[in-house]
C-alpha cells in the first residue's frame, strides 16, 4: 500500500457512508430529469430521512478523525455531515448550496496542498458541484425537473459514489491501488 494510502483509519468508514448517500441522489435526479416529475425515492421521503441518517454516521467519522490527528480529516467530515443533513432535512436554498459548494473547493485546494490522494480531491471537486448545481436547480422553482441543473447534479452525484465507493474499498482492503 502506498503512503499516500495511510492517511487515516476513519477514512474508509466516513466514504462508505458518503457513498451510501451518493447513490440514490444521483438516482433521484437523473431519474427525476428523465421523467421530468418527482422519483418515488425522493417523493416519499425516503431520500431525506437516509440523508439525515447518514450524517451522523459521516459526524462519527469526523470525531474518529479529530481522535486519530486528523485535522483534515476532521474538518472535511464534519462539513460533509453538515451538507448531507442540510440536504436531508432542509435541502433546497440556493445560497446555502452555492456557500457549501464554495467551502468544498475551498477543502479540495487544501487536499491538493496537502498532498492528499488525488481521488480524495475529485470526490471534494464532485461534493461541491452536488451543491452547486443543486442550489442552481432550486432556482428553476417548479421547473425543476425539466432543469438541466437537475441532470448535471446527478452525475455529479454518480461521479461521487464511484470516487468515495472506490476509495473506500482502497483503504479498507489495503490492496487496491489507492489514486
Amino acid at each position: 500500500m502506498s503512503d499516500e494510502c495511510k492517511i487515516l483509519d476513519p477514512t474508509a468508514f466516513g466514504l462508505f457512508f458518503v457513498a451510501l448517500v451518493s447513490l440514490p441522489i444521483a438516482l433521484a435526479c437523473i431519474m427525476g430529469y428523465i421523467d421530468g416529475a418527482a422519483t418515488s425515492i425522493e417523493a416519499g421521503g425516503n431520500l431525506g430521512t437516509l440523508l439525515i441518517v447518514a450524517s451522523f454516521f459521516i459526524f462519527i467519522a469526523a470525531l474518529a478523525a479529530y481522535r486519530a490527528g486528523s485535522n483534515f480529516g476532521f474538518i472535511v467530515f464534519g462539513l460533509v455531515a453538515l451538507g448531507v443533513y442540510y440536504a436531508g432535512a432542509q435541502g433546497g436554498d440556493i445560497y446555502i448550496n452555492i456557500t457549501l459548494g464554495i467551502i468544498y473547493l475551498v477543502a479540495l485546494i487544501w487536499s491538493y496542498r496537502v498532498g492528499n490522494p488525488k481521488t480524495l480531491t475529485l470526490i471534494l471537486l464532485t461534493t461541491a458541484l452536488i451543491f452547486i448545481f443543486g442550489g442552481i436547480a432550486t432556482e428553476a422553482g417548479a421547473d425543476i425537473y425539466e432543469s438541466v441543473w437537475l441532470l448535471l447534479k446527478g452525475i455529479a452525484a454518480l461521479a461521487n459514489f464511484v470516487l468515495t465507493l472506490y476509495l473506500a474499498f482502497a483503504l479498507a482492503d489495503e490492496k487496491l491501488p489507492c489514486y
